[in-house]
């Protein structure tokens, strides 16, 4: 059975607070960038939204966007890091929109 949207984002903020350990000695804006991320998200769990069926989608994307990251960071690639940075943050954009926190924009 599939995971809710609300267990997706769950293990997206996991996902990202794996990235941000020890990226700050990398580099500081993208270690800021996810931690604005694991923020934001984490003011819109628990919303009705990720109990719906339309969040399934935009949340199952974040999480592999996460876990790109992720992986990047594990294999120490930093030229393709900050493209796949870019990706999760427009797609984590996307979930903050679609859970009605439109105007809130993540730097």
């Amino acid at each position: 059975m599939p995971k809710s949207g609300q267990e997706l984002l769950e293990e997206t903020i996991d996902v990202s607070i794996k990235i941000v350990d020890t990226l700050g000695s990398q580099n500081q804006a993208w270690a800021n960038s996810i931690n604005e991320i694991i923020y934001k998200l984490g003011e819109v769990s628990g919303t009705f939204f990720f109990k719906t069926m339309p969040s399934f989608p935009a949340t199952r994307s974040n999480l592999r966007d996460a876990n790109e990251v992720l992986e990047l960071k594990m294999k120490g690639d930093w030229a393709s890091f900050e493209p796949a940075l870019e990706k999760l943050i427009k797609s984590s954009q996307n979930i903050l929109d679609k859970a009605g926190m439109k105007g809130t924009m993540l730097t």
